[in-house]
């Protein structure tokens, strides 16, 4: 397919928004009735104030509470299964999300390609984004460039999670799981009024598994894991017009890591091998949020100021031969590593928006995020390598080097959105933010040698047009740029410390439409995006270290649809869909890859969705649902580009008894116990060619979820 097909001419747009859409989950649909079609609008406040979803120009998909429970979402890979072109792999351990949206990939050493912003407060770090979804009212995913409205980060788009708000009725909550593997999980929430103006909402939860990838070495499984936590909310009306609520989270977890199998380039999907490593890994994370958002109604609009705390202290101890093999002394050295992250990030917002019943609207809003992360590599000899070893087995006489780092990221922006009405049907908007980021790397052991800093900085402009050609289509196109800062690789005389800033220039046409008075509901875009300096991370083998390269320039195009449909009453069908072409362009530094895809991006990925629900006796109706997932092919590291993951399908279902207090569910994930790689990278230390991470196996079990 040649890129020209999808430039952003006028004639590309109107032919794409003519052949695809974005789906519409209709269990979301609330709020608002339109009086005549009788059918329910779903609002978004992604774009800063409060829209119905058909109505503004992106590409949003948007999942309720209702959604969520019937859909089982728990994380935010329950979430990228849902919605076309977003996907999460398992990362070397649980903190680390690699997350891939319109593809834009993670890199392990930089930034994820979205904003996550939880309750307004924007998420510092990776640390604080692959965390259990507890308590969640309203997700809210936007795709395409959305550096004008979340800054730099959102390069890829916006995920926007919005928890439960304390009630002024007291209601309580319960809900348990029991699973394969002795799966478990617990969560009870209870909220209700303090005084008339007073309102509290206080919850805890506790999950684990037993896990069931085994190290055949050790005989003990390998992905096991424990988490608990605790979260409240205080919400406080200190007049009419003014509102103060405060939100607390702590979460704490342990469990297993790098559960990597050795491979070859000719056995890395054959799933009969098994993980071997003689070192038992273990991870421990403790994460706390802390945020206050102050809401005061003028008469000139809304303003909004946020403060928020995040810390995450991150420790973990690993087989960093991934084998249990002895060392030669010559190609192969059997070790251990010890791996601490520790983020601190205090992050300050304040916004400024118009009210919507005016034909001109507008939002300015101030940002400043300042963080500290602390990452430390001790690397261990392991001089046995075959014998059963625990990190209490690794003394200081075994310390062979450390590399350490002080980071920090001193970050502000300042931004300014306007949407004027031309006519009753044909919005403009226009959105232009600017961002800042200092940034200093430091190992303390070598101040002088190792210190480095540099300024990443980029105004982030957005436009589009929405014409709303009847009332119930709508067609859009615009332009965007996305922005994600540079950084520093760790020191080592033969890797740049330096790698550069992200930049994109993104393009997109779409279309919105419902019809069948009001049961299909189909919309759908198409993109073209320009990328310079794509940041991947690969490990050198040479200098053992994780080095961030730039891929000077790709090209990322494709196509999204999502369509749902009420076949009947009872009877939902939700078909979601995205295609995604890309292509490395240039890359200095290996212009071998010149041709290739881009690294991680998969070449689709479709959900098929049937919801049924069958009315029973006494107030009681029997739901169904089943999902089917279907992802493409992705290749995963610089030196093997040949190696391409297969296409994969996943069938997921539940069946349970619902009725007005009770939900009672029988589940099953990944029927078929479809295998695939996770991670896959080139390790060659004389003794393993290739070492893969591997999915999860098919799980099931039983949920029982009460409200009193």
């Amino acid at each position: 397919m040649e890129s020209a097909l999808f430039r952003p001419t006028l004639l590309s747009c109107a032919i794409a928004a003519s052949l695809m859409g974005v789906a519409l989950p209709s269990q979301v649909l609330a709020e608002e009735v339109l009086e005549q079609a009788e059918i329910e609008k779903i609002t978004v406040v992604a774009r800063g104030r409060v829209e119905t979803l058909q109505s503004i120009p992106d590409s949003v998909s948007v999942y309720d509470e209702a959604m969520i429970e019937k859909a089982r979402i728990r994380n935010v890979r329950d979430v990228a299964d849902l919605t076309p072109n977003f996907s999460q792999l398992d990362n070397f351990r649980p903190g680390l999300a690699r997350i891939q949206i319109r593809g834009m990939i993670t890199p392990q050493v930089g930034e994820a390609p979205l904003a996550v912003v939880v309750d307004g407060v924007t998420a510092p770090d990776l640390e604080f984004i692959n965390q259990d979804l507890v308590d969640i009212e309203r997700i809210e995913v936007m795709r395409g460039a959305q550096g004008a409205l979340y800054g730099r980060g959102a390069i890829g788009g916006a995920m926007i999670l919005n928890t439960k708000p304390p009630s002024d009725v007291p209601e309580t909550q319960l809900s348990a799981s029991y699973g394969h593997a002795n799966s478990y999980r617990l969560t009870g929430v209870t909220s209700g009024a303090i005084s008339d103006n007073a309102f509290f909402r206080l919850g805890g939860y506790t999950r684990g598994t037993d896990g069931q990838i085994e190290n055949t070495f050790t005989g003990e499984m390998a992905d096991h894991f424990k988490e608990h936590g605790l979260f409240g909310q205080l919400r406080f009306e200190l007049g009419d017009d003014t509102e103060l609520n405060l939100r607390g989270r702590y979460g704490s977890s342990e469990g297993g890591l790098a559960y990597y199998q050795g491979v070859t380039a000719d056995s890395w999907d054959d799933f009969s091998l098994q993980m071997s490593q003689n070192v038992v890994n273990e991870d421990n994370r403790d994460v706390m949020e802390f945020s206050a958002r102050l809401n005061q109604y003028l008469e000139l609009g809304q303003f909004e100021l946020i403060a928020g705390y995040s810390e995450s202290k991150q420790d973990s101890f690993y087989d960093s031969d991934y084998s249990a093999v002895p060392s030669d002394f010559i190609f192969h050295y059997a070790g251990a590593i010890e791996g601490i992250a520790n983020v601190d990030a205090w992050t300050f917002e304040s916004r400024f928006t118009s009210h919507d019943d005016q034909p001109l609207r507008w939002a300015v809003s101030a940002f400043y995020q300042d963080r500290t992360r602390y990452t430390a590599t001790h690397s261990y000899d392991d001089p046995i390598g075959d014998q059963r070893l625990t990190r209490s087995d690794f003394g200081d006489d075994l310390l062979l080097f450390s590399i350490l780092d002080d980071n920090r990221s001193q970050a502000w922006g300042l931004a300014g959105q306007l949407n004027y009405d031309l006519t009753d049907r044909l919005e403009l908007t226009g959105a232009l933010r600017y961002d800042e980021d200092k940034r200093s790397s430091v190992d303390p052991q070598d101040v002088a040698g190792t210190y480095a800093e540099d300024t990443f900085s980029q105004w982030q402009p957005k436009v589009s047009l929405a014409y709303q050609i009847t009332d119930r289509t709508l067609l859009y196109t615009g332009y965007s740029k996305g922005f994600r800062s540079g950084g520093f690789n760790e020191p080592h005389p033969d890797v740049s410390r330096i790698y550069d800033k992200e930049v994109s220039d993104s393009f997109e046409a779409g279309f919105k439409t419902d019809f069948w008075d009001g049961r299909v509901t189909l919309n759908g875009a198409a993109f073209y995006i320009e990328q310079e300096n794509a940041q991947i991370t690969q490990f050198n083998v040479d200098t053992f270290t994780l080095e961030n390269l730039s891929v000077d320039d790709v090209t990322l195009q494709g196509l999204e649809a999502e369509l749902a449909i009420d076949l009947t009453r009872q009877l939902n069908l939700q078909l979601t869909g995205g295609i995604i072409d890309s292509e490395i362009n240039e890359f200095e530094r290996m212009p071998e890859l010149v041709g290739e895809p881009q690294l991680w991006v998969s070449d689709f990925n479709f959900n098929a969705a049937l919801n049924h629900s069958l009315p029973l006796n006494n107030g009681w109706q029997l739901e169904s649902r089943v999902d089917l997932q279907v992802n493409g092919p992705r290749s995963f590291d610089i030196f093997l580009p040949e190696i391409r993951s297969n296409t994969t399908t996943f069938l997921n279902a539940n069946i349970g008894l619902v009725a007005d207090q009770w939900r009672l569910t029988a589940y099953v994930d990944n029927l078929t116990d479809e295998r695939t790689a996770e991670d896959l990278f080139l390790l060659d230390d004389g003794v393993t060619e290739l070492v893969r991470l591997p999915n999860q196996p098919r799980t099931f079990g039983v949920e029982m979820n009460y409200r009193f």
